[in-house]
């Protein structure tokens, strides 16, 4: 699946394979000020439903306040997955090196050590779009994205 751009309310988008993914709307207005949003798509093969493709969650904090240099944390856990099957990779938006962490595959449903923790520094202030992806054996992908601002 490639990157693509609408000018418009409608988007048309075909998955190759089934996975979880996170889909980016941007809106920009007349004045030039633009905001993202996410929109989460399950696609499954309806010709072999089981098992499910994986699943993933993801949050940072603060979420509000984060100065340039300040330190953010961000957790992820995915589910549908073995804990030795693949790992997490973090693409934090700002062109630094990705960071890899291993979450539990939702083995324990109520651990309290079910999800993977990082930590990022952002050097500069602006909006950054991170991504966070995990695949299984059959090759599906599990993304999630979470849009970060960092203030000066």
């Amino acid at each position: 699946m490639s990157q693509r751009a609408a000018d418009g309310p409608a988007v048309r988008r075909v998955y190759d394979k089934p996975g979880h993914y996170t889909e980016i709307m941007e809106v920009t207005d007349d004045a030039g000020c633009s905001d993202v949003d996410f929109a989460v798509v399950q696609v499954f093969d309806k010709t072999a439903p089981l098992p499910v493709p994986p699943a993933i969650h993801a949050a940072y904090w603060p979420t509000r306040g984060l100065r340039a240099g300040g330190e953010a944390t961000f957790k992820v856990r995915t589910f549908g997955v073995r804990p030795d099957e693949g790992r997490e990779t973090w693409d934090f938006g700002d062109g630094s090196a990705p960071v890899h962490t291993r979450s539990d595959g939702n083995r324990d449903h109520h651990a309290k050590d079910g999800y993977a923790v990082t930590t990022h520094r952002y050097a500069k202030p602006g909006r950054y779009l991170v991504a966070v992806r995990r695949t299984d054996d059959r090759g599906y992908t599990a993304t999630a994205r979470l849009k970060v601002v960092v203030e000066p």
